[in-house]
């Protein structure tokens, strides 16, 4: 994902998109326990959740590869100065990957998703 401004973009974009949705997912499964009386549906909405979360915390890994990987190339390319500033580059890129915001999102996801894939069905007990 690109850095600076279009980064920044992209990533609000993205976590919309996911946002939005985990929200379709957890109130279609809701709504399909509610007309069924089968609360497994909602608990079977974590599992989307959960691999929501996986993807996001996983998305880190690859970004940061790619990146690194190509700043690695190029610096096998240039000398002096100039790799100087993209040793500078890859210390800045190791430091804020992503702002950090797709690993706690993942991590949200995941634990939202793991107890309700895990207890979803008990709403419809009580």
């Amino acid at each position: 994902m690109p850095q600076g401004e279009d980064g920044s973009r992209a990533l609000r974009r993205v976590m919309r998109w996911v946002v939005a949705a985990s929200a379709l997912n957890t109130a279609g499964f809701v709504a399909l326990s509610v007309a069924t009386g089968d609360w497994t549906w909602f608990a079977r909405s974590g599992a989307v959740l959960t691999a929501l979360g996986l993807v996001l915390a996983s998305r880190k890994v690859l970004i940061a590869r790619a990146d690194l990987l190509s700043l690695l190339h190029d610096m096998e390319r240039v000398d002096g100065a100039e790799r100087t500033a993209r040793l500078d580059s890859f210390k800045r890129l190791q430091r804020d990957i992503d702002r950090q915001t797709f690993e706690k999102a993942g991590f949200a996801l995941l634990v939202l998703g793991t107890l309700v894939w895990g207890f979803g069905d008990l709403p419809g007990r009580l």
